[in-house]
């Protein structure tokens, strides 16, 4: 396995920074530890800054790319729904 670099572990911190925020307002909520969904909307607690910052961490993370509808990641493409680009 490759060794993080100090970008990859900073980026990493950052995402598991925004899941501890919204498991933690959740919990504040009176939910339940083990029924968290991060990622979720209106189940996750988190503000849409909050959301939209954790997906592009994501795709500069694990290489995903969406142009013009388009996603590619790890040499494969497909067009998103048009319901999702307009």
């Amino acid at each position: 396995m490759n060794e993080l670099t100090l970008n990859q572990k900073q980026k990493f911190l950052r995402f598991q920074e925004i899941l501890d925020i919204g498991k933690q307002r959740y919990l504040e909520a009176g939910g339940e530890p083990k029924r968290y969904r991060a990622g979720f909307k209106g189940e996750d607690f988190l503000s849409d800054a909050e959301r939209q910052e954790a997906a592009e961490i994501m795709r500069q993370m694990f290489g995903i790319s969406i142009q013009d509808g388009v996603v590619s990641c790890q040499g494969r493409s497909w067009q998103l729904p048009s319901r999702l680009t307009s």
